[in-house]
């Protein structure tokens, strides 16, 4: 007995060691991470410079990819075409990650420190990219599921990437933010007529023109060049689609159809349309809407009141504006992103979520 009770004491002090173990073993909460990060996937020689977010969590949070809109847009969503350093995208890692959620953004190849080599350009190598981002983030243990997210011409290329990633048990769903429904050529058609319409321009010339611009774009490279007298601003896309350098690439980009990607989607999905969009309007969400093969119940549709096409802030509508003064909103210092934007992203990663 004598020794029994020896040894009590000690017993005790065990189970005290132990628990003690046990409480400094336990996990800590996920730093907070705000950081640039180069993605290298294995056996390609090119790379994604990238901004990381992870907000400061007990437990993995959601985290989502961004792809940018066209042309030189870079991570931040921004442009050396606009004017301004006050990127949405920027604004909505911010604000998400305040929301617990995490976010992935990068330069795509064309874009901000992004340069090269751009030989690689292709709708297969946006893929490619989106594919690279999530694989890097669904390898993080702070995230618990990874959603894409793409804006305008993006929106076509992550539902691209969301079809080949739908039954991967990382992924959380596709977000489409102001994602065209038509082929980038109509939707550039529709907005230099547009433009044209409320400058009180020659409509019957502009028609004219319009329309053999399309045929003649449809038909390249055994094209001839054609009159755009009256339509100039399609001068810029000619040349592109005619330049050896990227036609290739300029060509499927303006004829590709948004719907048939979105028509072979069968996961979750959020369509965002922007109230005040001058680019992209609210009828081409509602097309990507009924296009998609998800289940009644896993898509969701929202159009956000008083956004402009990047979802700033704007009440004002879009007709009553110039070119100039639409694009000085999209990355100026005064303008937030508009209500309701961080908010049903958040909902709709934290239900599946949760």
């Amino acid at each position: 007995m004598q020794a029994s009770s020896t040894h009590r004491p000690f017993a005790a002090t065990s189970l005290v060691l132990l628990l003690v173990a046990r409480i400094f073993a336990a996990p800590s909460p996920h730093a907070a991470v705000n950081e640039p990060v180069v993605i290298r996937p294995p056996g390609v020689a090119w790379s994604l410079p990238a901004t990381l977010v992870i907000p400061e969590a007990s437990a993995p949070v959601p985290c989502i990819v961004f792809f940018a809109g066209s042309g030189p847009t870079d991570r931040d969503w921004l442009s050396p075409m606009l004017p301004g350093k006050n990127g949405s995208a920027r604004q909505l890692a911010d604000g998400l990650a305040g929301k617990s959620v995490g976010s992935l953004r990068f330069d795509k190849v064309g874009s901000g420190t992004n340069q090269g080599p751009l030989d690689v350009l292709s709708l297969a190598h946006y893929v490619a990219e989106a594919t690279a981002a999530f694989d890097f983030l669904a390898a993080r243990p702070e995230c618990s599921t990874v959603y894409l997210l793409g804006h305008s011409e993006g929106s076509l290329h992550m539902t691209s990437a969301a079809v080949t990633q739908q039954d991967s048990a990382r992924f959380g769903g596709l977000i489409s933010m102001a994602g065209p429904s038509r082929s980038l050529l109509e939707t550039a058609i529709e907005q230099i007529r547009d433009a044209h319409r409320k400058a009180g321009d020659d409509m019957p010339a502009v028609e004219i023109e319009l329309a053999a611009f399309g045929e003649a774009m449809r038909k390249l490279p055994d094209a001839q060049p054609p009159a755009m007298a009256h339509v100039p601003e399609a001068r810029v896309l000619w040349t592109q689609a005619t330049d050896p350098r990227q036609a290739k690439v300029v060509r499927e980009l303006l004829l590709a159809d948004p719907l048939e990607p979105a028509r072979a989607y069968q996961g979750r999905a959020l369509v965002l349309s922007a109230a005040h969009d001058a680019q992209i309007p609210r009828g081409d969400g509602d097309r990507i809407f009924d296009a998609l093969a998800s289940k009644p119940g896993t898509k969701s549709r929202r159009v956000i009141a008083d956004a402009n096409h990047v979802f700033k802030r704007e009440t004002r509508d879009p007709s009553s504006l110039t070119p100039v003064q639409i694009a000085s909103t999209y990355a100026d210092d005064g303008h937030l992103l508009a209500d309701g934007t961080v908010e049903s992203i958040v909902t709709f990663v934290q239900t599946a979520h949760d």
